[in-house]
């Protein structure tokens, strides 16, 4: 009977455990994620990478950790005050570690648009040499996003951009990318964010799509 009680205990112990790791993990990420939806310079953009970068070490079977990691390498490519080389060396970084998110979660919606982002963000980096060759890939990316799941307004969203980006160079009507991006602003008014962080989702896009949305006003 001792013997039964004592395993009994230990098992408990051993739940108790678990659960105390996962609430700790928790913790970590979500105030890691929600400094980097505020960051706003480079400088805050790799503080968020390093915080990411310790949680994947202590959590390697996770993938949201390698995610958001790498979307905060994506936003160091995007920034206009590094030149060529620096954004190329950030985006190069965030193509690792997207992979390292995609071995552990493949067929994602939000890996696979966060993949089409930071070609996106190639582009961006050198558009004279790099949109005629990676503009396609940008686009079938997004598309694949979309088809993986339709409610995911990051995906419509930048799908939404290439549009804008196409119309502008063809000289063509914004018709298909104000479609786009309207029906990512619907879906964001219809999801509920609390739920969305305290699964570690990520939420972020709205704001863009709502400043988007007044170029088809």
């Amino acid at each position: 009977m001792k013997n039964s009680l004592l395993t009994i205990a230990l098992i408990l112990c051993t739940v108790v455990s678990i659960f105390a790791q996962d609430s700790a993990y928790q913790k970590a990420m979500k105030k890691e994620i929600d400094k980097l939806n505020i960051a706003d310079s480079l400088s805050k953009y790799q503080q968020s990478a390093n915080g990411f970068a310790r949680i994947s070490q202590l959590n390697p079977n996770e993938w949201q950790p390698y995610y958001y990691n790498a979307l905060a390498y994506v936003y160091q490519g995007l920034d206009n005050s590094l030149d060529l080389n620096k954004k190329d060396e950030a985006l190069a970084k965030a193509e690792e570690l997207i992979k390292k998110a995609e071995a552990i979660s493949p067929n994602n919606s939000e890996i696979v648009t966060l993949e089409g982002f930071k070609i996106m963000a190639e582009v961006s980096a050198d558009p004279a040499s790099r949109g005629q060759s990676l503009s396609g890939t940008v686009m079938y990316t997004f598309g694949k996003a979309m088809k993986m799941d339709p409610q995911n307004p990051r995906a419509s969203l930048l799908m939404g951009q290439m549009e804008f980006g196409m119309a502008g160079f063809f000289k063509s009507g914004t018709e298909k990318a104000c479609g786009l991006v309207k029906q990512s602003q619907a879906i964001f008014a219809a999801q509920d964010d609390e739920a969305l962080k305290a699964k570690l989702a990520p939420t972020w896009g709205r704001a863009f799509a709502e400043k988007s949305a007044k170029a088809c006003q």
